[in-house]
């Protein structure tokens, strides 16, 4: 009798002694944890999030969405709540998205009444925006990447920590286009004699994402029946997939939809000219080459170190141009790591400048390719 007494303590025992799970929440840029309204909210997450496991968890705040990415990359955090580019960017480190907001919002850029231009090229106009890591900040930086727009084509960009300055700066005249969500945007519009000149798409306000590898099918069950009846975030919560997020995964760093002097193809017409024996360059570091790649890829890595924009300076970078053919009117194809990647995007640029004439840029490159469930040569 003793032996089946003591049995339960020691379950006890070990379940108290269980490593705890790393909750990480990346801050909204209107939130600070100098705030007592914020810190005890998150704290009665975090507990709902604990009983619903099982087993303690600990907090962490990220105000840099950045850095909550490096720390999914390296396993130090096991479940992760935060903005929608943060979420999608982590879901290539074995993290599945389980819950969304709700609640939606989108970015706008807004005029005021003195700027008759739009958001184009060489319209050097004065943009306000907010912070370079925020959800709103995100959103404008890969609309003007997806236009192909650079740095150049403004007069300035600037980016602020406070979320309601570009508006502001436009009301008194210090910008002639501001971005802000698309209800502030309207809201500000009309009180301002405004025009919204271009919003984008909506997405989720935030989600939560969760390690697979730490957090069993059974455990995301649970998380998922509780959490949906939160009540400790002011916000309604409903099922997520990755699927949900794949319009957002570019967010950070997007490139543009399009490359004067090249060709930009769909993975339809890259199967086309593989199978035509086209030359194909892949220009991702070798480690991603020798994992896997497309069959007869040639491995030439781009060597990246400027910024992921239209106007980042070469000088920065290294690519061996020598390794492409010697006749310039050669076609060939050159891709990397998707929509994200921008090796594919700038060494197809000093291809051109080069002046090879053939020039095909596979913009989807890899993923899109394994996506479409076409074959690749990889690592047994």
């Amino acid at each position: 009798m003793f032996r089946f007494a003591v049995f339960p303590l020691l379950l006890a025992a070990t379940c108290i002694q269980a490593a705890p799970l790393t909750l990480g929440v990346v801050l909204d840029q209107n939130e600070t944890v100098t705030n007592a309204d914020t810190t005890r909210r998150y704290r009665a997450f975090e507990n709902e999030v604990e009983q619903a496991l099982g087993q303690p968890v600990l907090m962490r705040y990220y105000t840099r969405g950045f850095a909550a990415i490096k720390d999914a990359k390296s396993g130090s955090v096991d479940l992760v709540f935060g903005p929608p580019q943060v979420i999608a960017n982590i879901s290539k480190f074995k993290f599945e998205p389980i819950l969304k907001s709700s609640a939606m919002t989108a970015a706008s850029f807004v005029a005021g009444p003195a700027y008759k231009g739009g958001l184009t090229a060489k319209s050097k106009a004065r943009l306000g925006v907010p912070d370079y890591e925020s959800l709103m900040g995100g959103m404008a930086r890969g609309e003007i990447n997806s236009r192909g727009l650079s740095k150049g084509d403004f007069s300035e960009i600037k980016f602020h920590r406070m979320p309601e300055a570009p508006l502001y700066g436009v009301k008194i005249g210090r910008y002639d286009l501001a971005v802000a969500s698309a209800e502030e945007a309207k809201t500000w519009a009309a009180a301002n004699d405004g025009r919204i000149v271009f919003t984008s798409t909506s997405v989720p306000l935030r989600a939560l994402s969760v390690q697979t590898e730490t957090i069993s099918a059974v455990a995301q069950q649970k998380l998922t029946a509780s959490l949906k009846n939160s009540s400790s975030l002011n916000l309604t919560l409903v099922d997520a997939s990755k699927a949900d997020f794949k319009g957002v995964a570019s967010m950070l760093n997007t490139t543009p939809t399009s490359l004067p002097g090249a060709k930009v193809i769909t993975v339809a017409e890259a199967k086309l000219l593989s199978a035509k024996g086209v030359a194909i360059y892949d220009v991702r570091v070798s480690e991603e080459f020798d994992t896997a790649h497309m069959p007869g890829a040639i491995s030439v890595p781009y060597k990246e170190s400027s910024a992921k924009e239209v106007g980042f300076d070469p000088a920065d970078d290294q690519f061996a141009l020598n390794k492409l053919p010697r006749d310039k009117n050669t076609p060939f194809m050159m891709y990397c790591d998707g929509t994200i990647c921008w090796k594919s995007y700038k060494s197809a640029l000093m291809a051109i400048e080069g002046g090879w004439k053939n020039v095909y840029w596979f913009r989807g490159g890899f993923p899109e390719w394994k996506e479409a469930g076409l074959p690749v040569v990889a690592k047994k």
